[in-house]
């Protein structure tokens, strides 16, 4: 056979070459490759969208996924195409893509490109909450680090410095090893579950947290009681665990309670008593556990140790998601849309269902896409963005304008996405803007702003002070002390809106009431306010 894309290495197959050539198209693209001399090929990828075509030909989910991002971005040689993307879409998700699910119910839940509907957006996104779900189920216990996304403008604004991080874990590691029993629960915690530039060593915590709970540190002891009762990192024995929890519980501590009441909920080494575990559950909850509050709510359900109450069910799955326990967000997402307990708001229960998701796995593109920025490879980090802007991910698509926006250098890549339009973007030909309208779309303020004020100067759309009024006015519903400050501004010079000096000192006002960072810019305008209304 001849060979195609000579190169890469990859010669023209049958669908049992499919995975071979996904595999191929995915290093040009990965956020985790980065070329030996660190400067990025654009004809990657032109290439790779060739490739994931003629995988997603022989009926690749993943590969069809990866195509749409690149089609619908308007990456790979070729002008943005929706209707091409979302058929990829279609097809990637019907063929078990999560990505594409994500990706077609964040559209479906917007109506960017699809029709609006909050039943099919629901749908999409069932597979991949499922999928979370299973997830933390698989994690045994074991606490899950969040996933860190970070904000670029922040990070940027801030002077964000990652070695602080460790240089601060570093210390008390330092302070743990000479003998300080908070530094000892705190080093364990993250060596138990991993993050901060820690890797996960349940030896090590469990080595940490003996030495704390030695001295009688009750936190410690409540977390040897989880590793023993679930052999994390040690042999499982329900009576060490069982010994720890008690200790706990004596003292009051929170997750002791906790643990020792799931021990008579599961009748591990003691025997089954709904009754105790509920009691017990009770005592955490009132002491703020959120495994607690969950478990009471699926007590409630099932009517276990007392009636079936919905009602109260409902009560504690929303108090545990307070505290961002994901099992108890996904049962409140299903009573919310099930109308179990409340009546049935789809709206509610999708964003509910939307964050279940976004604080899964899946979320680990920003982390790659971020690490990509900090080492400088900028064109690899917008990638890595774009493709979490697909998926639905707010943060991505704020970051993906910002990039966009702070590097014109990235002119090689950006020069392929060309013009984007689209019914919610009208006259938008700025790529930048284009993904701050969608960040806008999910609530982010600060690129509502960025889309006020393009219209404002027109900058990356057409002049329009009527358009820029009313997405100024639509981001003070957010509390936005800039944009209340912007339409004083405006009613006092009387554009896009009559003047009225009057009014303007009324916004004026309602800025320095929204954010106390507002009081001198604000003390400065009504100065000059003061002398327009004597001059006038």
């Amino acid at each position: 056979l001849a060979c195609i894309f000579i190169r890469r290495g990859v010669c023209e197959g049958t669908s049992s070459d499919k995975e071979n050539i996904f595999d191929v198209a995915k290093s040009l693209v990965s956020t985790n490759h980065t070329p030996s001399d660190g400067v990025f090929d654009v004809k990657d990828l032109s290439d790779a969208l060739a490739l994931f075509l003629q995988a997603a030909s022989y009926g690749h989910p993943k590969a069809s996924f990866e195509a749409a991002v690149l089609i619908l971005a308007g990456l790979g040689g070729s002008p943005p195409n929706l209707p091409r993307g979302l058929l990829h879409l279609y097809f990637a998700a019907q063929g078990g893509s999560v990505p594409a699910q994500m990706a077609l119910g964040s559209r479906h839940m917007l109506g960017l490109g699809v029709p609006r509907s909050c039943q099919t957006a629901v749908l999409y996104y069932a597979q991949p909450a499922a999928e979370v779900v299973q997830w933390v189920k698989q994690t045994q216990g074991m606490p899950i680090h969040p996933i860190e996304k970070v904000r670029l403008s922040l990070d940027h604004s801030s002077h964000f410095n990652p070695g602080r991080e460790e240089e601060m874990v570093a210390y008390y590691q330092y302070s743990a090893d000479m003998g300080n029993t908070d530094a000892q629960t705190a080093i364990g915690q993250l060596l138990h579950s991993g993050g901060r530039g820690m890797p996960r060593d349940l030896q090590q915590a469990q080595r940490y947290f003996q030495q704390a709970a030695a001295v009688g540190d009750t936190d410690a002891m409540a977390h040897l009681g989880h590793m023993y009762a679930a052999g994390l990192g040690v042999e499982a024995d329900n009576e060490t665990a069982l010994e720890y929890f008690r200790k706990g519980a004596a003292a009051g501590q929170a997750h002791a309670l906790y643990g020792l009441g799931y021990m008579h909920l599961a009748g591990a080494g003691v025997p089954v008593n709904v009754k105790k575990a509920t009691a017990l559950f009770s005592k955490a909850a009132e002491k703020g556990s959120a495994d607690s509050h969950f478990h009471l709510g699926v007590l409630s359900i099932l009517g276990m140790g007392g009636p079936v109450d919905l009602s109260r069910a409902f009560h504690h799955f929303n108090t545990a998601s307070h505290s961002g326990h994901l099992l108890a967000v996904y049962n409140l997402a299903l009573m919310q849309l099930g109308g179990l307990g409340v009546p049935p708001n789809c709206n509610t229960g999708l964003a509910l269902l939307k964050s279940v998701v976004e604080r899964g796995p899946r979320a680990k593109v920003l982390e790659e896409a971020h690490t990509q920025y900090l080492e400088g490879h900028i064109e690899r980090a917008l990638l890595g963005y774009l493709r979490g802007a697909e998926l639905g991910f707010e943060v991505a698509q704020a970051n993906a304008a910002f990039l966009l926006e702070l590097h014109p250098e990235l002119s090689a890549l950006t020069s392929l996405i060309t013009t984007i339009s689209s019914a919610s973007s009208a006259n938008i030909t700025s790529p930048a803007l284009y993904f701050h309208r969608r960040a806008a779309d999910q609530g982010n303020v600060n690129s509502l702003l960025k889309i006020g004020d393009a219209y404002y100067y027109g900058r990356g759309t057409n002049l329009d002070l009527n358009k820029s009024v009313a997405v100024y006015r639509q981001a003070t519903q957010h509390r936005s002390a800039q944009a209340m400050f912007n339409l004083g501004f405006l009613h006092e010079h009387g554009l896009g809106l009559p003047q009225d000096l009057h009014l303007a000192k009324r916004f004026f006002d309602m800025a320095k009431t929204a954010h106390p960072d507002a009081r001198v810019p604000v003390a400065l305008a009504l100065a000059k306010l003061n002398m327009h209304m004597w001059y006038d």
